[in-house]
């Protein structure tokens, strides 16, 4: 693992949620469907660390050259590793590229399938600290070190408008928008209304096939769910958010009377032990942000019963 000798093991800022508005006190920008990144830049090296601190380097090998293309090491950019497909962010073939540990396989699809880095901050240039600049001097400043190229782009932005610029960002097909406060310093670690996400959602009706219990082995953890696809039930994913406590234990109580020996639908390997299956007589409503490859939800929100659907009136989210 590289070790930073001049530069600081930093956490990136993060931003609360807020419905899409207009501000002249902010500007707006993409929010990319990438894997969030901070890029170490020093000498003849280049770094990527995780939100959480994994080192994505040997993931990544095409973006190993970043600190050629940054005139002001050493340096640390924050900003999100991204896989484009027609032209839209895919975080599909990301996470396909992110799961991948065979280094040919990842020599060879890095070629394939390029990732960028889309970077929209700085925090250390020519080694030193400039969190405290103000959010416009730092986007200056990021324009005028960032060389640009095949493997690195500086994320543009708008100011005023977020409503339009959110509403032409969904037309795209894109995830969202983040609206940052003008004059603001970054804040490493922490989750600052500084910064917000205006996230575009989807909403489903799924069958209700089975759950599994919380983390502690007691009480409601997720829900499994799953919508018809030629006549038979196919896994759609789990939800484990968005209940309220009275809410998820009425839910479990009725679950229970539900519960079945063998199995409604075929689940991923990893999940068959901790699921237990029920009758496929529930509906209920779910918000989400897209589906993985394999078809299953991404970031889903349970949000209530559906009482007036039948489990036939449901089909598999890409059959809507």
């Amino acid at each position: 693992m590289f070790t930073v000798e001049s530069l600081p093991l930093l956490r990136p800022m993060l931003a609360t949620s807020s419905k899409p508005f207009d501000s002249p006190e902010h500007l707006f920008e993409v929010k990319w469907d990438g894997y969030r990144c901070l890029s170490y830049l020093e000498g003849n090296t280049t770094v990527l660390y995780s939100r959480n601190g994994i080192d994505l380097t040997g993931r990544f090998p095409e973006l190993a050259g970043l600190h050629g293309q940054v005139n002001s090491a050493p340096a640390i950019l924050d900003g999100e590793i991204v896989v484009f497909e027609e032209g839209k962010p895919s975080f599909a073939a990301l996470q396909s590229r992110g799961r991948m540990k065979d280094i040919k396989v990842i020599g060879r699809t890095a070629v394939e399938r390029p990732a960028v880095f889309v970077v929209f901050d700085m925090l250390y240039a020519g080694g030193e600290n400039v969190m405290d600049l103000p959010l416009e001097k730092r986007k200056d400043l990021l324009e005028e070190t960032v060389a640009g190229g095949e493997k690195i782009i500086v994320s543009q932005y708008m100011k005023g408008t977020g409503l339009d610029f959110y509403n032409a960002c969904v037309a795209q097909g894109l995830e969202g928008v983040m609206a940052k406060k003008l004059g603001s310093v970054y804040l490493p670690g922490r989750r600052s209304p500084d910064w917000q996400k205006f996230r575009y959602t989807r909403e489903a009706d799924l069958i209700i096939c089975g759950y599994q219990h919380g983390s502690a082995g007691r009480g409601l953890g997720s829900l499994v769910l799953g919508g018809y696809r030629d006549g038979r039930l196919v896994y759609q994913g789990k939800v484990g958010t968005g209940f309220s406590r009275r809410g998820a234990e009425a839910l479990l109580e009725g679950l229970r009377k539900l519960e079945l020996s063998g199995e409604t639908l075929i689940v991923p390997r990893e999940e068959r032990r901790r699921t237990i299956f029920v009758q496929p007589l529930l509906v209920c409503s779910v918000d989400y942000l897209t589906t993985t490859r394999e078809g299953f939800l991404r970031h889903p929100v349970y949000r209530g019963i559906r009482w007036d659907k039948t489990p036939e009136e449901c089909p598999t989210v890409e059959g809507r």
